[in-house]
């Protein structure tokens, strides 16, 4: 059975909640796919080569990428964007992002180092310092309970969300690609905006992106947080294209077979393919 790609290029907006939402421009979308219809293409055949590679299962994979150049953010592609997966280390974003207001100046060393180097200790800490700010209690419970309140109180749909840890490590954690680009949009008019960005891996430079994309046109165009387990491995952040184009994307895998070496590859396929748009 093939795989089915869907391609949307609608107007969407990361805080639509149940009482507010931003009405959808359909003439303006269609100009939008018009335009971009050959210059996504590239872009379109390597995502479609990721959900039909044979070591793939399309039923546990997930993406979404957010053209957030201009005011209202456009969609650019996805598939199962509000499906929950298991997250590994992007579930850090939720945490870092999270603690970065609630406890303030305080939390930015922390933050810093877990995002650049994935410190799952420091992303632990994080989360149960959270939860003694907001509960009164250090735990696991009271962080994720927290955690998961702070992004709803930022107009996050968080339904479905389970947050086991605050690294990402255990399985029983689920979130969706939409929840995470909503986080990452989100972040981009938050007060404490600089500080997150510089804590996310620049590729090919710093942190876990160090060896990803050396030499290639996208080095020192993406910041993002890496997530990598046992047939699980995730990505999420943000693109700076050669264009001026600022995009947000999420890619989560489940259930791969292929070695490491072969999945790290099909997504730097698709990561230089959103950097030359």
């Amino acid at each position: 059975m093939g795989v089915v790609m869907v391609l949307f290029l609608t107007n969407y907006s990361c805080h639509e909640t149940e009482t507010q939402r931003v009405a959808v421009n359909w003439w303006d979308s269609v100009q939008q796919a018009q335009d971009d219809s050959v210059a996504l293409a590239p872009l379109l055949h390597e995502l479609t080569a990721l959900l039909s590679a044979r070591c793939i299962d399309s039923n546990t994979t997930s993406y979404l990428i957010v053209d957030d150049t201009e005011d209202q953010p456009v969609i650019l592609a996805e598939f199962h964007p509000n499906q929950l997966l298991i997250p590994a280390s992007v579930q850090k974003l939720l945490v870092t992002g999270a603690a970065l207001e609630i406890l303030g100046e305080k939390a930015r060393k922390d933050v810093t180092v877990t995002n650049l180097q994935s410190n799952n200790f420091l992303a632990n800490k994080l989360l149960k310092n959270i939860g003694l700010a907001v509960y009164d209690y250090r735990s696991y419970i009271t962080g994720s309970r927290a955690v998961i309140e702070f992004w709803e109180s930022k107009g996050v749909d968080m339904t479905g969300v389970h947050l086991v840890d605050g690294s990402g490590r255990g399985y029983d954690n689920s979130l969706t690609a939409r929840q995470l680009v909503d986080i990452l949009y989100y972040q981009t008019n938050a007060p404490t905006f600089g500080t997150f960005y510089s804590s996310l891996p620049l590729s090919g430079i710093s942190g876990t992106l160090r060896k990803t994309l050396n030499g290639t046109i996208a080095q020192g165009k993406i910041r993002a947080k890496t997530g990598t387990l046992a047939a699980i491995k995730t990505l999420a952040g943000y693109v700076s294209t050669v264009s001026g184009r600022k995009l947000i994307f999420a890619i989560i895998v489940n259930n791969y077979t292929c070695r490491n070496s072969v999945m790290k590859r099909m997504m730097e396929h698709i990561l230089i393919e959103m950097t030359v748009l």
